[in-house]
């Protein structure tokens, strides 16, 4: 049976790996080759099966973007209900159902996010609106460091998003009794020191929570104890049975599976409260399995269980296979029982150090780093939490509409712990983050060494003895497989619609431009550059230079100045008192490259666009032109330099493939045989401009809203061009398929 589960499992993962997404024609083809073969070849059949079935139901969520045409930035009309209404301070976030799209019907429904730029209506669970919408398929930035805005969505059964320009109200819904549950509890919490990290924790509500607590969180390793896991469903299972052999011990001769049920019920009311997350889901189906086991008296292995759990979610909702916190659970899940293989009876230490080592390269590959003091700070705070903080806290969410007021204390209790814990971590963060950010050289080099150390650990004696040269020599083929580093680099960052190009040389880099920040505190520095300059193991930022002032290319500036505030800065504006003006003719020796200043002779200011500085970058055999928002009167001037000083290798192309820019003469001056077009996803201006693309008929292209980062690796005899989303699995490719160049690609 575990041979099975394990094939349906792995057949529904490949969907992680897969370069497209194939027809559903195929998919039911497998999945039929599947059901045939599991007569006589199990694992072999399981697999296929779990493959067809996933191809089937990715195309069947998927089908109705391309019936749309989502590829076409436009309003849509649709009819929805409300699954999840969330209250931010200038906007609410909606989770719905379309019952329609455009008057069309479908048999599953979609499941959409919208944002709502108002707080005139105070919406909730089950009110039913007609909406008038601008849709797109999910779709964040394409780097390969910072947040995978896709995956998230897709792991919460997303398949598109969108903001309301029009709403009307067509029935309003009395309030659920959750929202009514969490509501009391919010009352109850007020004016205490953690309420938004209590909401958390004890019915999964995060989306409050601040996001410097869960910076702290993640730095120091204990974010995994404020997610609903496992713990908690188990905590309050118990609790209903130790309730049950308390109070109706008397009816249990009569009925002996009283007390399971009764355990069984409160995790299923509590998995209500959580509104059925992932997480609880899978510990519900865990549990389950196990009360229908000790009431049929048969004994299952932990490894069946977990296998069964695992497969049921997956063939269930096969959009789990994207959630990075089903993962983690499942995973930390295994690790236990794992444990319980090596170590009779293991010990915290022993626990927590698997837990370490085995969680490494899921955490490296979900979040590019990791928490160098999780080991010593879990030890304490894991059964802090475990015996103390999580159970008061369930009780108090339990008693919350039969006795408030001993629910109140409850949560005090609850609360005063958290604020201890809190300040306690933040005085560890004083001294120094615990959070280590790795480059990508460094997660190679740690991946394989965990992986050379499991093989020899788990090596068998006598094959070591026999064989220990060869596995050593696997070894040193496993770290050969690392890739070396160009003799410099370009990265046209993908950062929405603005520019941002990073040029590192070893471990020292210059940056051009810093792209936009928003209202709330969502910024290009933090979800994009740093993690970058984190990626590229930059450890010194030798030049800022920021064209001009414009929001969408200067905007972070000052964050990036306090990170690295040894860099030189070069701006047509004076941005502080430490600020070079650029001009015609400055030239830098930096490294084997030398930067030229090309642009503007005298600088008005830096508030015009026709301020850009425009800088050319060369190792003598190889050049990049960097032209920020110059226009057609900018690009004139530079058309009368000297012959060959503005020919170029690769141009970031100007404003963005706006119009305005990219004369005929400028681009006859540059003759680039690369150009890179930055500009946001489905962006109001159109950029880049078709003309534009038509006026670069030459040049090799790329847009920086489709094809995400586009990496330049140069030495001295080559250009190694990396489209980042070119080399990614279909989900971050989406956009592809949308408009027809390959079937789902």
């Amino acid at each position: 049976m575990e041979r099975l589960l394990l094939g349906i499992a792995l057949g529904i993962c490949t969907a992680l790996f897969w370069p497209e997404l194939p027809p559903i024609w195929l998919g039911s083809a497998v999945l039929l080759l599947g059901l045939l073969l599991l007569f006589r070849y199990r694992f072999t059949g399981a697999v296929f099966c779990g493959l067809g079935w996933a191809v089937v139901f990715f195309n069947l969520q998927l089908g109705w973007l391309k019936t749309q045409h989502l590829e076409i930035p436009a309003q849509h009309e649709l009819d929805v209900t409300v699954t999840q209404a969330y209250q931010k301070s200038d906007h609410q976030q909606l989770l719905v159902s379309a019952q329609q799209i455009n008057q069309q019907a479908f048999w599953l429904e979609p499941t959409i996010r919208l944002t709502l730029n108002n707080n005139k209506y105070r919406l909730k669970r089950g009110d039913k609106l007609h909406i008038l919408a601008k849709l797109k398929i999910p779709h964040g930035l394409g780097n390969p460091a910072g947040f995978n805005s896709e995956r998230w969505l897709l792991g919460q059964g997303v398949t598109a998003t969108g903001t309301i320009s029009q709403l009307a109200l067509t029935y309003q819904a009395n309030h659920h009794w959750r929202e009514q549950w969490l509501d009391t509890s919010r009352q109850l919490m007020h004016e205490f020191y953690q309420p938004e990290l209590l909401m958390a924790l004890i019915y999964g509500e995060q989306q409050d929570v601040d996001k410097d607590d869960w910076q702290t969180l993640r730095d120091t390793g204990l974010i995994h104890l404020i997610a609903i896991s496992g713990m908690h469903i188990g905590l309050i299972a118990w609790i209903g049975m130790a309730l049950s052999r308390l109070l109706l011990q008397r009816f249990a001769e009569k009925l002996p599976a009283i007390h399971w049920l009764i355990g069984m019920g409160f995790a299923l009311l509590y998995s209500a409260l959580a509104d059925f997350s992932a997480p609880t889901v899978r510990s519900l189906i865990m549990l389950g399995i196990w009360v229908v086991l000790r009431l049929w008296q048969r004994e299952w292995s932990a490894i069946r269980i977990w296998l069964v759990a695992l497969a049921i979610m997956l063939t269930i909702d096969p959009w789990s296979v994207f959630s990075a916190g089903s993962w983690l659970s499942f995973i930390a899940v295994g690790i236990l029982g794992i444990a319980g293989f090596l170590w009779r009876k293991p010990s915290m230490w022993q626990i927590q150090w698997l837990m370490t080592v085995l969680l490494l390269p899921f955490q490296l590959l979900l979040f590019d780093g990791l928490s160098v003091s999780s080991v010593l700070i879990n030890i304490p705070a894991g059964p802090w939490f475990t015996f103390s903080i999580v159970p008061i806290g369930l009780v108090s969410g339990l008693l919350v509409p039969i006795i408030p007021a001993l629910a109140r204390f409850g949560f005090w209790l609850c609360d005063l712990q958290l604020h201890w814990l809190m300040s306690m971590l933040e005085w560890v963060q004083h001294w120094g983050s615990g959070w280590l950010s790795l480059s990508a050289y460094q997660q190679r080099m740690l991946f394989w060494s965990l992986t050379v150390w499991l093989i020899w650990r788990f090596t068998p004696v006598v094959i070591k003895r026999e064989f220990g040269l060869l596995l050593l020599a696997i070894c040193g083929l496993l770290f050969a497989g690392c890739e070396s580093e160009p003799d410099w680099r370009v990265d046209m960052l993908d950062i929405g619609q603005g520019l941002s190009v990073l040029v590192s040389q070893g471990n020292r880099a210059l940056l051009f431009d810093t792209g936009d920040a928003y209202p709330g505190g969502y910024n290009m520095a933090d979800a994009a550059i740093f993690p970058m300059l984190d990626y590229h193991g930059v450890q010194q930022l030798d030049y800022l230079i920021v064209s001009h002032r414009d929001k969408d290319h200067a905007a972070n500036w000052q964050r990036i100045n306090q990170k690295y505030p040894q860099a030189h800065i070069v701006s047509s504006a004076k941005l502080n008192a430490e600020t070079q003006i650029c001009q015609r003719w400055q030239q830098w020796d930096w490294g084997q490259l030398q930067l030229t200043m090309l642009s503007p002779q005298n600088s008005s200011g830096g508030d015009i666009n026709e301020d850009s500085c425009v800088l050319r970058i060369s190792d003598g055999n190889h050049s990049v032109l960097l032209t920020g928002d110059v226009q057609h009167q900018a690009e004139s001037e530079l058309t009368t330099l000297p012959a060959g000083l503005l020919r170029s290798d690769i141009l970031s192309s100007p404003h963005h493939g706006s119009r305005s820019s990219s004369s005929l003469a400028f681009i006859a001056a540059v003759t680039p045989k690369y150009v890179v077009h930055s500009a946001g996803y489905q962006n109001r201006w159109h950029h880049p401009h078709a003309e534009i693309v038509a006026r670069y008929l030459h040049s090799q292209q790329w847009i920086t809203a489709t094809d995400g980062l586009v990496s330049f690796e140069i030495n001295q005899n080559s250009i190694d061009i990396k489209p980042f989303r070119r080399s990614q699995p279909w989900y971050r490719q989406m956009d592809a398929w949308l408009v027809g160049d390959h079937p789902l690609k």
